[in-house]
């Protein structure tokens, strides 16, 4: 069980984001959307992205809406980083997230700068960098282990919704 966390784990680290210019420079339908996106996240989310799961994000906001039905690089964009959120922040956190990132900056620019620390955060994963406890037996020191990832989970997760909610207080004042 060691070994194929482990092989994983390598697996894992060396996936990646697009970055913005790795995107279509052309307008796509929903279905090419749907299917780019899964290609995209394949490896990094759990469920697989559908048109009425987009349909929803722009309904609720956290997408812009097609153009005669279709999409933009702006809406891939949006697309690849929902997805990664929403398995941790509420859709309303993200929508305001989204709005506060692209403020100051290009939706391009913002993008870029998620989809590059995704990138170096994910290189960097391994067993050497985490925590651990080897002088437990390996069953105990994968629970250790698991223990330590959600522990760090969900510090780093309420953290992020600290920094989103002042950001939405300072930007109302």
């Amino acid at each position: 069980m060691h070994n194929e966390f482990e092989k994983w784990l390598t697996d894992f680290s060396k996936e990646r984001l697009p970055l913005w210019n790795e995107f279509p420079d052309f307008d796509l339908y929903m279905d090419q959307l749907v299917n780019l996106g899964n290609r995209y996240l394949e490896n990094l989310i759990d469920t697989k992205i559908t048109a009425s799961m987009i349909n929803s994000y722009v309904k609720k906001g956290l997408m812009e809406r097609p153009s005669k039905k279709k999409y933009t690089t702006t809406n891939v964009a949006e697309l690849v980083v929902i997805s990664l959120l929403k398995s941790i922040f509420p859709l309303e956190t993200i929508r305001s997230g989204i709005k506060q990132s692209i403020k100051d900056v290009s939706v391009t620019d913002s993008y870029d700068y998620f989809a590059n620390l995704f990138n170096r955060a994910l290189s960097r994963v391994s067993l050497t960098n985490s925590p651990q406890v080897n002088s437990l037996p390996l069953n105990e020191n994968m629970i250790q282990l698991t223990e330590q990832f959600a522990v760090h989970a969900i510090i780093y997760k309420m953290i992020g919704e600290k920094l989103v909610n002042l950001q939405r207080i300072s930007k109302n004042k």
